[in-house]
């Protein structure tokens, strides 16, 4: 592992430079003593931020933010220490890149030390002791989902509408798989007749990620639909070994399965709404090749901007960007849409008078990203 040294975000002075003072009671200084420089480890690089944030666990939480010119970075403390107080030397930092989706995972390289406060959230030993083993083979998987195969008379209950398990030593079906990694793999999808009695009268579908509701740290695919009172209902829920296209595919052909379960005719939907994961928009456009609309969604959108836009050296022009970025977020139609992104481009450029370089560079990333990739 390659080690590196990053600038600390505690102060603007050189570690060489702090030197901690400690007095008592009576005020006389006590020994000074110089804080040690840290050395940071370059641990790994995921292509996504959730990926890289399922990677440190439920033993740490967010401490603080630092922004550079060209980078986010998010330190993370160990929640065996009381957050106010000293902090374990253990530490870890998110390095976001401002050119990519890419996220950078470093840790110091020293042990835990010794806390004794109460952890936060479920200790593993209890969870083991409650609940038995975490641990779930693929054959007691792939046997739970041969009993739940069976469609229930109760609309209220749970029950798998497709599974796919793949063992290492199998022949596999598909290319994709083998292109892959060889290795076991599991696609499960779980439903309701309530839920897909929903999902045969919805023409737009939500998908996303979330890598942080299992023990096991496999990610969880939801599928979902909104109402005019933007609240969300679920079309069923996944697990699956991984997060690609393949994935998608198979979940988004699940509901197709659900469809001919229930005797509704297939879904063909007029618009998907995701964030900008190629796995999401290509595992769509397999399964459902009709014509359609490709959404952005716009939390995950804004989260995106809000974190390339804070390299424009100028707060008030940031602002009055990110409101104008909010207005186009209104457009109820693609001619407005378009326009208005046409007009967003002009002004700015317009406006830059003194070629102020931050401006341009957020200007071709966000024409780039949000008008050409990501149009939506």
């Amino acid at each position: 592992m390659e080690a590196i040294q990053v600038a600390q975000y505690e102060s603007d002075a050189s570690d060489e430079e702090i030197v901690e003072e400690n007095y008592d009671t009576n005020g006389n200084e006590r020994s000074s003593k110089k804080r040690k420089p840290k050395c940071w480890v370059n641990e790994n690089t995921f292509d996504n931020a959730g990926e890289a944030e399922a990677s440190i666990g439920n033993e740490r939480s967010k401490h603080y933010t630092n922004y550079t010119e060209n980078r986010k970075v998010v330190y993370y403390r160990c929640d065996k220490a009381k957050r106010r107080g000293s902090q374990c030397e253990a530490r870890i930092y998110l390095l976001y890149h401002a050119d990519s989706d890419k996220v950078t995972v470093c840790k110091t390289e020293v042990e835990h030390g010794n806390h004794h406060d109460k952890l936060r959230g479920v200790d593993r030993n209890c969870k083991k002791k409650k609940y038995g083993t975490y641990i779930i083979s693929l054959n007691e998987s792939e046997e739970w989902c041969k009993n739940n195969l069976n469609i229930p008379t109760d609309p209220n209950k749970p029950f798998v509408v497709s599974h796919k398990i793949l063992y290492n030593d199998e022949v596999y079906e598909d290319d994709q798989d083998i292109e892959d990694d060889g290795e076991n793999k599991f696609r499960i999808f779980i439903s309701f007749i309530c839920l897909l009695n929903i999902a045969s009268t919805s023409s737009h579908i939500h998908a996303n990620a979330t890598h942080k509701l299992v023990w096991q740290g496999y990610p969880v695919l939801i599928v979902e639909t909104t109402d005019l009172n933007k609240s969300f209902h679920p079309f069923g829920l996944a697990t699956c070994s991984n997060g690609k296209t393949e994935d998608f595919e198979i979940i988004f052909n699940s509901i197709q399965i659900g469809m001919q379960v229930i005797n509704k005719d297939l879904l063909k939907p007029t618009a998907s709404i995701s964030d900008a994961a190629d796995a999401i928009k290509n595992g769509f456009r397999n399964v459902f090749n009709n014509e359609y609309n490709q959404i952005m969604c716009w939390a995950h959108m804004k989260r995106k901007v809000e974190h390339r836009i804070c390299q424009i050296n100028d707060k008030d022009i940031r602002k009055e960007i990110m409101e104008d970025i909010e207005m186009l977020q209104l457009s109820n139609s693609v001619p407005v849409s378009i326009l208005a992104s046409t007009l967003f481009i002009k002004k700015w450029n317009m406006n830059n008078k003194q070629q102020n370089r931050s401006i341009l560079d957020f200007l071709e990333y966000f024409d780039k990203e949000w008008f050409q990739s990501n149009d939506g």
